[in-house]
């Protein structure tokens, strides 16, 4: 997703890598700029998609670690994380995209892809910037 919200950033401040892969997000945020008829989803929906990256993984784009087959369509692109204090990493490597999911009133959980695998970690609501994908409700 690339919707310009208070809170969001370009990879390394550089709208090349918001054009690529998309804004990072901090998780208020990521709550609120899905489109109407569309939402954050929760980590058991995110949980259908299962743990094989390979299978999310878009089909090019990904650095030394590899690219996937893109089974379900999903098309994940490795575009790292961001923090609100301005710190930059993983592009290329790895993605983590937001769940709306709480872990407690100050983390909530979030997916990422790295390598071969797919799977969860909790990550500060407010100080961590990650990408977002939405589901039709």
């Amino acid at each position: 997703m690339n919707y310009n919200a208070s809170g969001s950033k370009c990879y390394d401040n550089s709208s090349s890598n918001c054009n690529k892969y998309g804004r990072l997000y901090n998780w208020t945020t990521a709550k609120t700029v899905c489109p109407s008829g569309w939402h954050l989803p929760t980590k058991e929906e995110w949980d259908v998609l299962g743990n094989d990256a390979t299978k999310l993984k878009a089909k090019s784009g990904w650095n030394d670690n590899g690219n996937g087959t893109d089974y379900y369509g999903f098309s994940a692109l490795p575009g790292g994380y961001g923090s609100s204090d301005g710190d930059f990493g993983g592009v290329g490597d790895f993605g983590d995209w937001w769940s709306a999911s709480e872990y407690n009133s100050s983390s909530a959980y979030y997916r990422y892809i790295e390598d071969e695998d797919a799977d969860w970690d909790d990550s500060s609501k407010s100080r961590f910037l990650f990408s977002v994908r939405c589901v039709k409700d």
